[in-house]
């Protein structure tokens, strides 16, 4: 089981992958918003991993921005694995912030794999 702090990195990391995913689909918050049937200021909660999505809204939400739920999720094992550093952490979060800049969707995927590695 995960503990506080590994769920609240849990949700934070799922709350930057839906938002890099949004703003590459062009929606705003309230479009998604209105999509899901939410206030803005759920949507606003789920990119800031401060509130849990329930499963059927990620789902939803995964299909409005054309990104596979397993993809969606499979960045965020590497928190669950308990082998990264604060250090490695940051610099995942550096590196994904770079490759989704120049649109590089797979090769995140690939950046925060290879960190898997790294033991504390």
């Amino acid at each position: 089981m995960l503990g506080k702090e590994d769920q609240d990195i849990f949700y934070r990391k799922l709350g930057e992958m839906l938002r890099m995913g949004r703003k590459k689909s062009g929606l705003t918050q309230d479009d998604v918003a209105d999509h899901l049937g939410l206030t803005r200021v759920s949507i606003v909660n789920f990119e800031q991993g401060t509130q849990k999505i329930q499963l059927h809204a990620l789902l939803e939400l995964s299909n409005l921005l054309n990104i596979d739920v397993a993809e969606l999720l499979a960045p965020l094992y590497v928190i669950t694995t308990k082998n990264i550093t604060l250090k490695t952490e940051k610099s995942i979060t550096k590196e994904v912030a770079q490759l989704a800049d120049k649109d590089l969707g797979a090769e995140i995927l690939k950046g925060f794999l290879k960190y898997s590695k790294y033991k504390k």
